[in-house]
């Protein structure tokens, strides 16, 4: 390793993390073994011969996708968690070893190249983190957090640590004195009586705290609840009973009170929460809960996986508490774009919920933001494609309704109503995209066949004079047709006709020959058929004249593999060398290409988007303006140094502008001139980097 150790002292440590989970001989098997098809001559085939095909299966479910050729990191990497959400849909101890092997290469990332533990630790914080929050593994999670924040803000992450070593022996001191008064408290009121009660403090990990501080605008010193309180009792009638004592003492803050016993979270979190006015005044977070609501809490879906492994009742309950990880899965399989299956990920694992009930009392949590129209989808497709309204509350809401926690949603349908292309700008939720547009995807193949099949019968009618010839001449070149055209049945003949990517006339030539085709275009008119056709032809047109347009390959696009075609840019998503793109058929202005989460993209014409790539060949492309967001303190400054560290990188700033918004912070606008993905990363690395930069995005 680069680190000077031998290699095998990795496996031993993602083994010794799971040893410490309290995982099965299988878990700790594929712990040893997980890098072993990626990075030596061993196979699958081997693995499944000499340890069976349980752990074969599990290590198949860890290792990388290497041996096919991908055309960005991003699609690699999409690619790779793909398989790993379906591998982990399988067997949930594919994602605990995945979590162990990350934590572990977190743990020694000191020794990669800075730019690499950026990448590593970005991502880190974006898909594992958020993936061992949800499976509620929370030692795992805040571990995680605070070695990418060690190494996307060091200097902030630095000055917190030292904020906190500070006020380390008041915080212990304090951490003390509420720990005895909470035991004398419970003990008075008989809890906790047979050895069966246990109080402990806990500080909060170094990322949840600048979070909040960042959050909320304040300082370390007014953050009250930098250590959380947890009473363990033996039953969840005691946690209630101690709930009333805790507030009998200590004045409660309003709005602060949680009851997720009676309503767990998805991940099965279970606890009740509160926050109370404590000794010297100070704020006090407090969480009550039973041994095993704890165990849950601290190791979450692997301590699911051992009540389950011992016969501890636990299996009858998995199907509801990890019910996200169901939707996920479809979701993933749902997209194709590398772009929306990472956009997807992050925003099953990443999203804050909002929790809403059927007319039945079922509880369903959606991603906060989402509307009438997410839920319908989310209970099931058919009625989210039906989808014309809801009742919220017993009050008629339109689709575009957006939910809030607690609203008691019931759907009303039409068997007439279909999916809309607008519907797009009114859902949330990854699912409801996705069926949105296969839907919409399948419709118009749908109609595109019955309009290719209506052309081939016009032609064979045109072209044989009405007679059965025409028709069996083309039975008998059907499959010389398919070769040509390269494609795989007749119902792809018929799709590529209505779609406009084969012409017609180059098929009848096909079947009947160029002289015949000459004959016939001479004595008859084709204009009318052309006219039934108003969207094939603009496609046609385009793509027949594109090629014929004035144009320089600077932009570095190959459509197809033509690289002499006329380009424009999206300028709301400005797509920079190396991001996944599309391109759109234009009126007059050839191809517009934009990124593929594209908001004008997905509501574009589906007949009208086509493939196309950055040309390799081209080394020196145009600069593109692309715009930068960063949330920064009000303070004197900050945007000198922000722009410095812009200059101090080659880059022109073509435009700047800078806003007051609420906590003392400010909002800085930057349009920078970049060639491609790589000078974007490091931008946004060293903007992140300066003192008083909270947050950098593109827009």
């Amino acid at each position: 390793r680069k680190s000077g150790e031998p290699y095998i002292s990795h496996p031993l440590n993602v083994a010794h993390i799971i040893a410490d989970m309290e995982l099965d001989l299988a878990s700790l098997l594929t712990a040893l073994l997980h890098d072993t098809v990626e990075d030596t001559n061993v196979t699958l085939g081997d693995i499944e011969e000499m340890f069976g095909g349980e752990i074969s299966q599990c290590v198949d479910g860890v290792t990388k996708i290497a041996k096919i050729a991908f055309t960005s990191y991003e699609e690699q990497q999409s690619e790779n968690y793909r398989k790993l959400i379906l591998a982990m849909s399988k067997d949930i101890r594919v994602v605990l070893v995945k979590l162990a092997d990350r934590l572990h290469n977190m743990r020694t990332l000191q020794y990669m190249p800075k730019e690499k533990q950026q990448r590593i630790a970005r991502e880190t914080m974006e898909i594992y983190a958020p993936l061992a929050h949800r499976l509620g593994i929370y030692t795992v999670k805040t571990e995680l957090e605070d070695l990418c924040f060690m190494y996307l803000k060091p200097k902030k992450c630095e000055a917190l640590e030292q904020q906190i070593k500070v006020a380390e022996v008041e915080l212990k001191q304090y951490d003390e004195e509420v720990v005895v008064i909470l035991e004398r408290l419970m003990k008075e009121a008989g809890l906790g009586i047979n050895s069966s009660l246990l109080v402990k403090g806990r500080t909060k990990g170094l990322w949840s705290i600048y979070n909040k501080m960042k959050r909320q605008g304040i300082e370390l010193d007014d953050v009250h609840d930098v250590i959380g309180f947890r009473i363990i009792l033996e039953d969840v009638a005691s946690c209630y009973q101690a709930l009333g004592v805790v507030h009998a003492n200590f004045k409660p803050v309003p709005g602060r009170i949680k009851d997720l016993i009676a309503l767990p979270k998805p991940n099965g979190y279970q606890s009740l929460h509160t926050t109370v006015i404590g000794p010297r005044g100070k704020r006090v977070e407090i969480q009550i809960r039973t041994k095993e609501m704890d165990e849950v809490a601290e190791s979450g879906i692997a301590a699911h996986w051992i009540y389950k492994q011992g016969g501890g009742g636990r299996s009858s309950k998995d199907s509801n508490q990890f019910a996200w990880l169901r939707q996920l899965v479809d979701d993933v399989v749902q997209q194709s774009d590398p772009k929306e299956v990472l956009q997807s990920v992050k925003e099953d694992l990443f999203a804050k919920e909002v929790l809403v009930f059927s007319p039945t009392g079922e509880l369903y949590p959606l991603a906060r933001g989402s509307s009438v129209l997410d839920f319908a989808y989310k209970v099931h497709s058919d009625l989210g494609g039906h989808c014309t309204g809801a009742k919220v509350n017993g009050r008629i809401a339109s689709i575009r309704y957006l939910l809030q926690n607690g609203d008691v949603v019931h759907i009303m349908t039409s068997k007439t109503q279909t999916p809309k292309r607008e519907w797009l700008k009114h859902v949330r939720t990854s699912k409801a995209k996705s069926r949105i547009r296969a839907w919409l995807k399948r419709h118009q193949k749908e109609n595109s066949v019955i309009m290719g099949k209506k052309q081939i019968e016009e032609g064979l009618e045109k072209y044989s004079k009405g007679d059965d010839a025409g028709k069996k001449e083309y039975q008998r070149k059907l499959d010389h047709l398919l070769t040509t055209f390269k494609l795989r049945d007749e119902n792809h003949l018929f799709t590529a006709l209505g779609y406009g990517q084969v012409s017609l006339k180059n098929v009848m030539t096909e079947i009947f020959g160029s002289a015949a085709i000459t004959t016939v275009n001479n004595d008859r008119s084709d204009s009318a058929t052309r006219n039934d056709r108003d969207s094939q032809v603009l496609k046609n047109k385009s793509q027949s004249v594109l090629s014929d347009l004035p144009s320089s390959n600077s932009n570095g696009i190959v459509v197809g593999r033509e690289r002499n075609i006329l380009l424009s840019f999206c300028r709301n998503c400005s797509p920079l060398r190396g991001d996944n793109i599309k391109g759109v058929i234009t009126k007059g202005k050839g191809i517009k290409v934009h990124r593929t989460g594209c908001k004008y993209l997905s509501e574009s014409d589906d007949t009208l988007v086509v493939d196309v790539t950055w040309d390799k060949s081209v080394k020196n492309v145009n600069l593109r303006p692309v715009q930068l967001q960063v949330i920064c303190s009000d303070s004197p400054g900050v945007l000198a140094d922000m722009s410095r560290a812009i200059t101090s990188l080659g880059m022109n700033i073509g435009n700047v502008s800078v806003k007051k918004i609420k906590n003392g912070r400010g909002l800085a606008r930057f349009e920078v001139m970049l060639g491609n993905l790589d000078e974007l990363d490091k931008l946004i690395v060293q903007l992140g980097q300066e003192e008083g930069v909270i947050s950098v995005s593109r827009r």
